[in-house]
Parts: C-alpha cells; structure tokens; sequence
C-alpha cells in the first residue's frame, strides 16, 4: 500500500508520532500476535481506525493486496 510503514512491535512506541492517527493504521504479522499486540498500543494511544488484518500477512498476500516495497 502506498505510504506504508513498517514499524517494529518492540520499536512502536518510540515511533507513534510518525503516525497519522486521522489515517486507517493496519496491523500485520506473520501469525497474526504481534498484529493483536501492536493494535491494543495503537488504540491506548488514541488512534481510532486501527484495523488488524484477518489472518495476517499471509492472508495480505494470498488476496494479492498491494505491497509497499522499500526502495
């Protein structure tokens, strides 16, 4: 997805004001723990449109969603 972030679960914290938290903030991971994790900081700190992605990574790329590749 354009603009996409890859942002850590340990590091998260550290790195929420480079966050929009008017933006849809989607959490993924490859078994779907850390994605739980990651969605539960996001919401304490008041971001609102947090969608954690339904069987995580694997399921992003089994329905061929976009992905951000770093240059």
């Amino acid at each position: 997805m354009s603009g996409a972030k890859h942002i850590y679960l340990p590091h998260l914290e550290n790195h929420l004001d480079e966050l929009d938290k008017k933006q849809s903030i989607a959490t993924y991971c490859g078994s779907g723990y850390r994605a739980s994790i990651a969605a539960s900081i996001l919401q304490k700190h008041g971001f609102e449109k947090v969608i954690n992605i339904p069987g995580s990574w694997i399921a992003w790329k089994n329905q061929n969603l976009p992905v951000e590749q770093s240059m």
